[in-house]
């Protein structure tokens, strides 16, 4: 998402306000992607958010049509615990591998997370995500048990309900209604009276002439893209890492993304080791996104957008011996 986002979306608000072909309250589910953006784009350099989430695309979609889907939810994907095969993509053979797995020992699971940005600056941080949804954040690894020795969580009331509304609709997806999964993704971190709408997977509203006028006048960028394909990619990917220690949470969020068909799944490898690349394009988001995932275990390894890239170490431990600096 572009640094002039917020200008464009609050401009572009304003002239859609007045537009009544569109039922879902467009202010508010805006205004709730914007205060959840300009958090992430805080945490990026700071406590542990990902990537900006939010509703370029919704913009464009707001005097759209009803659109048509790309494909019809839930195909082609392995069914919980079912045994994989050479046959089958490699998406679906990890995901029935993962769903036979426990999750490891622990009850937290410690990222390092470097962050290297386009204009050259370099930040290395600590993320704890405890099971329980607690959230601790440090600069240095050094820094994370004077943090978990006070016992409180880095996150406020507001977002620590979204993450485990988000790891949970992972949970769900892996086993159990892959629609309903991406429902509840879709709408992790709205509570309002009329949220996300729910559309079918890479289901493009086509823009009407109004919209194409507005967007000329206003100086934005009118591009068709898909509200719930926007929230679940974003969404998932904080899933990914928030609950990374779990695979049960690695397999549903690849489960909701291999929904997608505007996301590219294609192997390689990553410092020797065999990796899937997920890439995002429209009508998810208005520019390239992707994360990378290690082809046998799912855990994240980077995501890499248009100015930052992120590296990811995962590993599971225990609270315990991060307050005792045992770690």
């Amino acid at each position: 998402m572009s640094h002039d986002t917020e200008d464009r979306l609050t401009t572009a608000l304003q002239s859609f306000r007045s537009d009544l072909s569109y039922s879902p309250e467009v202010d508010k589910i805006l205004d709730r992607g914007k205060k959840i953006s300009r958090r992430r784009i805080a945490w990026r350099a700071a406590a542990g958010g990902t990537f900006a989430a939010a509703a370029v695309t919704a913009v464009a979609l707001a005097a759209g049509g009803t659109g048509v889907p790309a494909r019809s939810p839930a195909p082609n994907l392995a069914a919980p615990g079912s045994s994989a095969t050479a046959e089958q993509p490699p998406v679906v053979r990890l995901v029935g591998h993962l769903t036979t797995l426990k999750q490891t020992e622990g009850d937290a699971t410690l990222i390092s997370r470097s962050q290297a940005y386009t204009d050259g600056k370099k930040i290395d941080v600590w993320d704890l995500h405890a099971d329980n949804g607690d959230y601790f954040f440090a600069t240095t690894r050094a820094g994370l048990p004077a943090r978990v020795a006070k016992g409180r969580s880095q996150m406020d009331k507001a977002d620590e309900a979204g993450r485990k509304r988000a790891v949970a609709a992972a949970k769900l997806a892996a086993k159990g209604d892959l629609n309903e999964a991406r429902k509840r993704m879709a709408r992790a971190f709205y509570t309002g009276d009329n949220p996300v709408p729910i559309e079918a997977p890479g289901a493009v509203k086509p823009l009407s002439e109004g919209a194409k006028i507005k967007a000329k006048m206003s100086g934005t960028k009118a591009v068709p893209g898909n509200y719930t394909d926007n929230w679940v990619w974003n969404t998932s990917v904080d899933a990914l890492r928030d609950g990374a220690g779990d695979p049960a949470v690695r397999a549903g969020v690849l489960r909701l993304l291999d929904q997608m068909p505007e996301i590219a799944i294609k192997e390689g490898t990553l410092d020797g080791r065999k990796v899937l690349t997920l890439t995002a394009g429209a009508p998810a988001v208005d520019s390239p996104e992707s994360v990378v995932v290690d082809a046998g275990s799912g855990m994240p390894l980077k995501y890499t957008n248009t100015f930052v890239t992120v590296t990811y170490t995962v590993t599971r431990v225990t609270l315990a011996d991060v307050a005792a600096g045992k770690f």
